[in-house]
């Protein structure tokens, strides 16, 4: 961890934004989030918490209100509570490839942390290039705005493009939107009400 932590302080965000990033999330032990996302599937809004070395707890408030899914690496199976009460009643016991525990554009929760998200845009990278455009403003915040573009006719996971929006002080994202070959929007991400090595209650991944 305090190599870590080293690695995140002596990356300049301007040699390589994305590295810069992912090693910032990979200094941390969790956090907690409200994720909004856009896209061909409608909204989703969920209350989003992760802890290393891959748990995942997910509250949903759109558009399955009160759902309660946890992926627990230790077992590497998804417990889905529909109807949520997580703990007062037995929940489903399902695989990560499940569909029923998979998003609108097919996202699965044990590929859905911040860091898997950036090790995305960096195979991307390593196909085109990163330009930091500077820093700007995104609602009252101060952040680095970054664009990753892979030559033509490459892609990832259908992504051409991403643009994103890193927390000027952390370098955690706080936007990101993905673009496909033809320059369309599949997705934009807003990371809201973060909080970094939050204290979670002993029976938050394991209620």
């Amino acid at each position: 961890m305090l190599m870590l932590m080293l690695v995140a302080l002596s990356a300049p965000i301007e040699e390589d934004p994305i590295a810069a990033a992912l090693a910032r999330i990979e200094a941390l032990a969790g956090y907690r989030l409200t994720l909004r996302s856009q896209g061909s599937g409608g909204e989703e809004i969920i209350r989003y918490s992760y802890r290393r070395p891959g748990y995942v707890r997910m509250d949903m408030e759109t558009p399955y209100r009160g759902a309660v899914l946890i992926y627990r690496p230790d077992t590497g199976k998804v417990q889905l509570w529909p109807f949520g009460s997580p703990g007062r009643r037995p929940g489903l016991s399902l695989r990560p490839t499940n569909r029923m525990v998979r998003s609108s554009r097919g996202h699965r929760v044990d590929q859905s942390d911040v860091g898997t998200l950036l090790r995305n845009v960096q195979r991307l990278q390593q196909h085109g290039s990163a330009r930091l455009l500077g820093p700007t403003e995104l609602e009252g915040h101060p952040v680095q705005h970054v664009v990753v573009e892979a030559e033509p006719g490459r892609a990832v996971h259908e992504v051409a493009r991403y643009d994103l929006w890193l927390a000027d002080e952390t370098l955690f994202p706080r936007r990101v939107i993905s673009y496909d070959r033809r320059g369309e929007r599949l997705e934009s991400v807003h990371l809201e009400d973060v909080e970094l090595d939050p204290t979670f209650p002993p029976d938050h991944f394991a209620p």
